[in-house]
C-alpha cells in the first residue's frame, strides 16, 4: 500500500471503498506543494480535482465586493477540500490558498466520477460529506448578523476542536474568518484572555476554558 493509499484508507469518503478502488485513485493522484502563501486555485477556475490535505494548512477565501477578505473554510490534515465539483462540475466556488507550507494530494475528478459510478455507497459518502460542508457554511451564514464578539468565540470554539485546543492562527486569519476587522478581533481576543478563556502568543491560541466560551456564547442575547 503506498502512502496515498494509505491516507485514503482513514479518510472520509474514502475509507469505505475497497482496497482495490483505494489503490486506483492512489495510482491516479498526484502530490503537489505548495509554499506559505501561494494559490492552489482561484475562485471560478474549472474545476479539474478534488483535493485532500497531506500535511499543512489551506484557507478557502472569498474576496467581497469591498475587496475584504473572507475565510470560508480552514481544512488541515486528512481533510478534502472543494468535493462539490466533483458533483455538479462546475468551476471552483473560492480561492484555495497554503496558510503554511502545505502537501496535497491531487485527485482526478474523472477518477472519482469513475468509482462514484461504480459505488452508490461511495457516492452517498460524497454526498453526506458535502452536506455536511454546506451546513456548515449555511450556520456560519446565519451568524453574519451576529455580534463580533459571538462570532468569535464561535470561531473559537470550532477551530479549538479541530486543532485539539491550540489553534495556529493570527489575529488577523481570526478576524476573516469571524468576518470582522484586524482591530475588534485584537480587542474582543484581549478581553477573552483576561476573562480567562483563552491563552495567545504569536500566532497560536490555546482555548483554557471552552466551557466559559461555550456559556458566552448560548447565553448572551440575540439581536
Amino acid at each position: 500500500m503506498t502512502e496515498n493509499g494509505a491516507l485514503l484508507q482513514k479518510t472520509d469518503p474514502f475509507r469505505r471503498l475497497s482496497r482495490e478502488d483505494q489503490h486506483r485513485l492512489a495510482e491516479a493522484s498526484s502530490e503537489k506543494h505548495f509554499a506559505k502563501g501561494e494559490v492552489i486555485f482561484y475562485e471560478g477556475q474549472p474545476s479539474d480535482a478534488v483535493w485532500l490535505v497531506k500535511s499543512g494548512r489551506v484557507h478557502l477565501l472569498k474576496v467581497l465586493a469591498d475587496g475584504k477578505v473572507s475565510t470560508t473554510c480552514v481544512m488541515t490534515r486528512g481533510e478534502v477540500f472543494c468535493c462539490l465539483p466533483s458533483l455538479d462540475r462546475k468551476p471552483y466556488p473560492a480561492d484555495a490558498v497554503a496558510a503554511e507550507p502545505t502537501t496535497v494530494m491531487r485527485i482526478p475528478i474523472q477518477a472519482m466520477h469513475g468509482i462514484m459510478r461504480r459505488s452508490f455507497d461511495f457516492t452517498q459518502d460524497v454526498m453526506c460529506l458535502f452536506c455536511e460542508r454546506l451546513r456548515i457554511v449555511e450556520r456560519a451564514g446565519c451568524r453574519l448578523y451576529e455580534p463580533a464578539e459571538l462570532r468569535l468565540a464561535h470561531t473559537l470554539l470550532v477551530l479549538g476542536k479541530k486543532f485539539s485546543g491550540t489553534i495556529p492562527l493570527t489575529r488577523q486569519e481570526f478576524a476573516e474568518i469571524a468576518g470582522t476587522t484586524h482591530e475588534t478581533a485584537i480587542r474582543i481576543l484581549s478581553r477573552f484572555k483576561q476573562q480567562g478563556l483563552i491563552q495567545s502568543s504569536r500566532g497560536k491560541t490555546t482555548i483554557t476554558n471552552s466551557e466559559g466560551l461555550a456559556a458566552f456564547l448560548n447565553h448572551s442575547p440575540k439581536p
